[in-house]
């Protein structure tokens, strides 16, 4: 597993305590609409367009990315599928041929927080409410809830490690993105909204492309949403019971991968860790 992708994972298991925090699952987010398809124009140091397409109020998204770049007179062609369902999210890549899985992080946290009692869940999505602004504080970042209309739609504004996203209020989908890191600068904008039926031909995989599973990112993700509820359920008794879990999990990864494990996790630590309890 690669840096971002480690910390992509962090944001799908934290974000939504910043903006949808006090829901009865955090992460059972829906759309205000079943099904969509939305067209997007990319611009800045990428140059093309981007149509995602929504099922099952956003249970299910297709994502159809093509760019070019332009650098040191030479032009490179950024052709990508991403495909989410609620177990997996595949990547695919058209100009290499080549195709990824990974269970869907917020499976995980789904199952983990279905684990809880009652009373546990209560406690972890009032924890999560109070947390939520101070996470993404811990990325620099700031949140603003029903900031902006985009197309009809309320949204609320994230600002983090250099982008300001603007998504649907409460659901996480994205109608504007903008970008400025290290003077390099991107701005991604929804042009239109179609909430017509979506054909199941935009959910198949690209021909010819069998996706390869990434186990150690599985193993990554399992048990960052293991180790974040518990946090949100009792920080301090959490963090005492990371370091034997911790230490499995780290075994069977490369050593930069328990490198960046233990990062993420020491931020988890850094952010859940002084907070106050129920």
């Amino acid at each position: 597993m690669r840096k971002a992708g480690l910390f992509g994972v962090i944001l799908v298991l934290l974000l939504p305590l910043c903006v949808i925090a006090g829901e009865k699952n955090p992460w059972e987010k829906k759309l205000p609409f079943k099904h969509g398809t939305i067209n997007y124009t990319i611009s800045g140091m990428e140059n093309g367009s981007e149509i995602t397409y929504i099922r099952d109020y956003g249970r299910e998204v297709a994502t159809y990315h093509t760019t070019k770049t332009t650098m040191m007179g030479m032009t490179m062609v950024n052709e990508t599928v991403d495909i989410d369902t609620p177990e997996w999210s595949y990547h695919f890549d058209l100009t290499e041929g080549t195709g990824t899985k990974n269970v869907n992080p917020e499976k995980y946290m789904i199952e983990e927080y279905n684990k809880l009692s009652r009373a546990e869940q209560k406690r972890v999505s009032e924890n999560g409410e109070k947390m939520g602004v101070s996470v993404a504080e811990g990325f620099g970042g700031k949140v603003q809830q029903n900031a902006k209309e985009i197309l009809g739609y309320s949204c609320d504004r994230t600002e983090m490690m250099g982008s300001v996203v603007y998504s649907i209020h409460g659901s996480g989908l994205p109608l504007l993105v903008e970008t400025n890191m290290m003077g390099m600068n991107m701005k991604i904008e929804a042009t239109s909204v179609d909430k017509g039926r979506v054909a199941d031909s935009f959910f198949q995989f690209p021909q010819g492309i069998e996706p390869v599973f990434d186990q150690q990112s599985d193993a990554v993700a399992r048990e960052m949403a293991r180790q974040t509820i518990a946090m949100l359920k009792d920080p301090e008794s959490g963090e005492k019971r990371r370091g034997p879990a911790m230490q499995g999990q780290q075994k069977q990864m490369s050593p930069e991968d328990q490198e960046q494990m233990q990062q993420a996790m020491e931020m988890l630590k850094g952010m859940f860790g002084n907070q106050p309890q129920q």
